[in-house]
């Protein structure tokens, strides 16, 4: 039985993310991410059911590592956190800000990918579908804190939703302008100075 040639997949990867960020899903031709890598279709096809699956390939690493977020994010329960830890979830520094672009930036191309290229794919709602999961959990929180009278128990699940939207606005235009790590360094200043998490939900002090 003939080995099989690895030494194609990351050329035929490498290719596919340059033609899906340069011309999007819908618009890149598989002969052409084909014809850069310098493999046959036909090498594509016995490695991926078609442009989709292969689209899938290349932003699975973004996938999971989104996905993994929101794992992590589910595994504490809000009920167990003393009032102090609960409240201290909700401060919005420019330390965290760089925490969150340092740890989105590890994913800068896939993310790309997935906000600005996937469109035409099952993953065109990911990032709809990802900041309603969010949303979610950070409304969890929200609730212990208002059943605890810590915050201003008007706020909505629909109102945390459109924060959770404008906070994720900061966090991923950057990206989708191409910002450079000097500007976005520079960026995280400015909106750890703009948002306020403490004061949009009317965090109490204890």
């Amino acid at each position: 039985m003939a080995n099989r040639d690895t030494s194609i997949d990351p050329r035929l990867l490498d290719s596919a993310r340059k033609h899906f960020k340069e011309k999007g899903f819908l618009n890149a031709q598989l002969a052409d991410i084909c014809r850069d890598a310098g493999v046959t279709t036909g090498a594509v096809y016995k490695r991926y059911k078609g442009k989709e699956e292969l689209f899938e390939a290349v932003i699975k690493d973004t996938v999971d590592s989104m996905n993994r977020v929101l794992y992590e994010a589910r595994q504490t329960d809000p009920n167990s956190l003393s009032d102090e830890d609960l409240i201290q979830v909700w401060t919005n520094t420019e330390e965290n800000t760089r925490m969150w672009y340092s740890r989105l930036m590890e994913m800068r191309d896939g993310l790309e990918l997935l906000l600005r290229c996937a469109e035409g794919t099952k993953f065109s709602h990911f990032h709809d579908e990802w900041l309603e999961a969010m949303s979610d959990i950070d409304y969890a929180y929200l609730k212990v804190l208002q059943k605890r009278n810590l915050a201003d128990k008007s706020i909505t699940k629909l109102e945390i939703h459109v924060i959770v939207s404008a906070m994720w606005q900061l966090y991923s235009e950057p990206i989708i302008h191409g910002m450079s790590d000097k500007e976005i360094k520079h960026h995280c200043k400015v909106a750890g100075r703009l948002f306020n998490w403490a004061a949009a939900i009317g965090i109490k002090e204890v």
